[in-house]
């Protein structure tokens, strides 16, 4: 089956033998979708950070562990940009020159790298969140089923991190065998099966994100909390599931880029966009628990309350400060616009009550 990174002679002749006055390339976006989504991730760890730290001040390794994963997940974003518009990405395959498909490996290399680091401390800190909210609420069982998905990670990271950057001996065998220049006079050059690579990578992530998305819903059943409480938190990780679908989406491009097709960069193009996708959505998958206590203090009806009252804006129905039940919060409106009665009016319409009582 046709593919790969390695076309036949009969392919680059045909290539050669290509008009290449006009180029075909993408347009921006690749890079619209990737700085949009950058930008409401940064928004979202804002909030979150905010949310722990100062709102609640209960911030925990799993904070440490999202702030760290954003490092590469913004690196990740700015290596996708940098690909869709600078290193060849943007383009069909045969459109490149050596040089050019030399630097595509490169940036590939970067973007796969940061990609298997950022998803993985994504997931290590959504675990680390489950295992804290399991404390003394439920079975042993669960929470040493949290820590060896933690070592599932770990061990995912560091497996195909060393076999990246150590599979082709030297390294520079990695970028070097998309020119046929070079493969022509290295035939016997060392490199891993990055498409065996690439797809088992891809499917233990996709195994993952379905135990990471899987878990919640066994722990907040076993939690003390309302029912309906248990169904929006449920609902709120079940978004965690798009990032199921996404990796899914990724691996048949993956499948498609080494065994269907040698327009390796062109098809490469819509890898990084759901790659970038994965990454941006998992982390805000992650924050979304302790995104309520940012919106209860800053948007909720009593928030806003406070701030009519300091603006002197109140409308004539006000909304009473929230009153905690537990873990469900009850809001209760009453009327500010009637009349104030003073004390004195109070006491004639008693006392004129008492003379009536009386006669």
């Amino acid at each position: 089956m046709p593919g790969g990174l390695h076309p036949p002679i009969e392919v680059l002749k045909e290539w050669a033998a290509r008009d290449h006055s006009h180029i075909e390339t993408r347009g921006w976006g690749l890079v619209v979708v990737t700085l949009l989504m950058s930008l409401l991730t940064f928004a979202t760890l804002v909030a979150r950070l905010w949310a722990r730290l100062v709102i609640q001040r209960n911030a925990g390794l799993d904070d440490l562990i999202i702030t760290i994963a954003a490092v590469p997940t913004f690196g990740l974003a700015v290596a996708i940009c940098l690909a869709g518009r600078i290193y060849g990405f943007d383009r069909h395959a045969w459109d490149l020159t050596p040089a050019d498909a030399i630097k595509t490996r490169k940036v590939a290399m970067a973007i796969e790298a940061l990609y298997i680091m950022c998803t993985g401390l994504i997931k290590i800190s959504i675990l680390l969140f489950y295992r804290r909210m399991s404390e003394g609420s439920v079975t042993p069982v669960f929470r040493w089923a949290v820590r060896a998905c933690i070592a599932f990670v770990i061990a995912y990271i560091i497996t195909f991190e060393v076999t990246l950057f150590l599979g082709c001996r030297p390294i520079s065998v990695f970028w070097n065998q998309v020119n046929p220049f070079w493969v022509h006079e290295h035939p016997d050059f060392k490199c891993f099966n990055e498409a065996a690579n690439l797809l088992a990578a891809s499917a233990f992530s996709i195994i993952q994100d379905f135990i990471a998305c899987g878990m919640p819903l066994i722990l907040f059943w076993k939690l003390q909390l309302p029912f309906r409480q248990k169904v929006v938190l449920a609902a709120i990780f079940g978004v965690g599931f798009f990032t199921c679908i996404t990796s899914i989406i990724r691996i048949v491009y993956i499948y498609r880029l080494f065994y269907v097709t040698y327009d390796v960069t062109w098809v490469a193009g819509e890898i990084w966009l759901w790659t970038g996708v994965e990454a941006h959505v998992a982390i805000i998958c992650a924050s979304a628990p302790a995104l309520k206590a940012f919106f209860r203090q800053y948007f909720s009806a009593s928030a806003l309350y406070s701030w009519r009252q300091k603006t002197g804006t109140t409308s004539s129905s006000a909304i009473k400060k929230d009153v905690e039940l537990g873990t469900i919060e009850v809001t209760r409106e009453f009327d500010v616009s009637a009349t104030p009665v003073s004390r004195h009016s109070s006491q004639e319409r008693l006392a004129a009550s008492s003379s009536q009582a009386r006669w």
